[in-house]
């Protein structure tokens, strides 16, 4: 595909699940599942797709969608919370040991959007309304709403944006609790 496409510009890490296992009950099936999918597919895509930009010499971008899960403590359980953070730091060693390539790469940390992931979820009035009394807004976030972040990250706008992860949480993750 790479000489089909004449290269790489950008590669987004999009893929997740959650398993809500209680810490005490996390089985070993649902460990390495859970890493494969939110964290060794987003490091190998990098890692390979790394490669491809810097030996393309005109390097590229690298997003991966994490959560605010990984940032802040929150009852979605402790494999969930733990990939999430997990490429939050990778995001920094990645945009640390690439950058020298002109390999940009960040994140972007969703709170609650309308998936397929969190149908259910949002489908529980309770659960919803705990949700909007830690976010400003008063609202859940609507998929059109990441686009501009990822187009942002993509794009020449997001030049001197490098190894951070913009929450896209309507405000939840500024306050202190």
């Amino acid at each position: 595909m790479v000489k089909e496409w004449r290269g790489i510009d950008i590669l987004i890490n999009n893929t997740g699940m959650n398993i809500r296992s209680k810490a005490f009950e996390v089985t070993d099936q649902e460990w390495n599942t859970i890493m494969d999918t939110n964290l060794r597919f987003a490091f190998m895509m990098s890692q390979e797709t790394g490669k491809i930009m810097k030996d393309q010499g005109r390097g590229g971008r690298i997003i991966s969608i994490t959560s605010v899960g990984g940032h802040v403590a929150l009852r979605t359980g402790v494999l969930y919370a733990a990939t999430k953070a997990a490429l939050i730091q990778m995001t920094k060693v990645l945009a640390l040991e690439w950058g020298q390539y002109n390999i940009n790469v960040n994140a972007i940390g969703p709170w609650y959007f309308k998936t397929p992931l969190t149908e259910m979820l949002l489908a529980d009035k309770e659960y919803v309304n705990d949700i909007l009394a830690v976010t400003p807004l008063k609202r859940v976030g609507e998929l059109p709403e990441l686009v501009g972040p990822v187009v942002f990250l993509s794009s020449s706008a997001g030049d001197y944006v490098h190894g951070q992860t913009l929450f896209v949480d309507g405000g939840m993750t500024i306050q202190g609790f």
